[in-house]
């Protein structure tokens, strides 16, 4: 394997990454303030809302970005990359046997 190539891989990895990161973190903000004011009828912003949209904001945001970044993550070829972050990124605040019931990171 020439060097070459093998930067050329690892620049698509990061690029492709830094794109999930990106689509992820535009289409969390847009569901959650899709579902708040469709679903539960709460307008507003974090900045200037109403107390109930911003802690509903705020309970919203890291459960739907964790789910949008293992499905976009997958749609790119990058499953188990994501997987891993997001069973980390919770890692820290669920137990252990709660996250890891029955699956494996591969």
């Amino acid at each position: 394997m020439t060097t070459s190539s093998r930067i050329s891989r690892k620049a698509r990895h990061y690029l492709i990454i830094f794109l999930v990161f990106g689509i992820t973190g535009s289409l969390a903000v847009l569901l959650s303030n899709f579902v708040l004011s469709k679903a539960f009828g709460l307008n507003g912003s974090l900045v200037s809302g109403p107390w109930s949209f911003r802690i509903a904001y705020v309970l919203l945001i890291p459960p739907s970005y964790s789910v949008m970044l293992v499905i976009v993550g997958s749609l790119l070829g990058k499953h188990q990359f994501f997987k891993r972050r997001v069973l980390r990124m919770w890692g820290f605040l669920l137990p252990i046997r709660w996250i890891c019931r029955g699956a494996k990171t591969d």
